[in-house]
């Protein structure tokens, strides 16, 4: 059976229902998984108890997992997930927050700044599959913007002028702005989206 997805937003995110992601996908699950992301761009998967290599295994049927290398400053002895996971996290390998001191906390402090997952390599993200394992009963929102909508809306001078720019990976313009949804992350729910996003980001 081909998994359900209604759209949750007025310009994009879809919500889906209807599969278990944690079990080997079909091929059709998987087609229609990837269409869901070509038309809504974010979709929401509810309930969906994943291990790390649960996670791993769903996100392999999009593509080779990235190699994080490079895009964090923990050192490979401090790592506190397994390669193929990028940890996003406050805590530490002990399982501890880290230290308002640590440098590893204020880098990943970055991740609260609007970006676009690994846009800045030469192979970008295809997606970026993110799954909230404990969030604090407050705050914990994540943020997504579409850019094709945010395109849609801007007008005359603007739009023209977008076409022969290149592109900041470092902002996140007003019109993109005002194409952005804000999703309450909870345990349990896992949320893929194009070309932004962490945990496990496939090519």
């Amino acid at each position: 059976m081909s998994p359900s997805i209604r759209q949750i937003h007025p310009v994009f995110v879809g919500e889906v229902s209807g599969i278990d992601i944690g079990k080997p996908l079909t091929p059709d699950e998987v087609a229609a998984l990837e269409a869901g992301m070509d038309r809504y761009a974010v979709l929401v998967l509810h309930d969906q108890k994943l291990t790390d290599e649960q996670q791993m295994a769903f996100s392999r049927n999009f593509g080779p997992l990235e190699d994080a290398r490079g895009g964090n400053i923990t050192k490979p002895e401090d790592r506190r997930l397994q390669t193929g996971m990028n940890d996003v996290s406050n805590l530490g390998r002990d399982g501890q927050p880290l230290a308002r001191e640590s440098r590893v906390r204020l880098f990943n402090l970055g991740n609260m700044l609007w970006h676009s997952d690994s846009s800045f390599r030469a192979t970008p993200a295809k997606y970026s599959l993110l799954s909230a394992r404990v969030v604090n009963p407050a705050g914990g929102n994540t943020e997504f913007a579409d850019m094709r909508a945010a395109y849609d809306r801007s007008m005359g001078r603007r739009r023209r002028r977008s076409r022969t720019c290149s592109a900041s990976t470092r902002s996140c313009t007003r019109a993109a702005r005002s194409a952005c949804s804000t999703t309450r992350t909870r345990s349990g729910r896992c949320s893929a989206r194009r070309a932004s996003g962490s945990c496990a980001p496939t090519r």
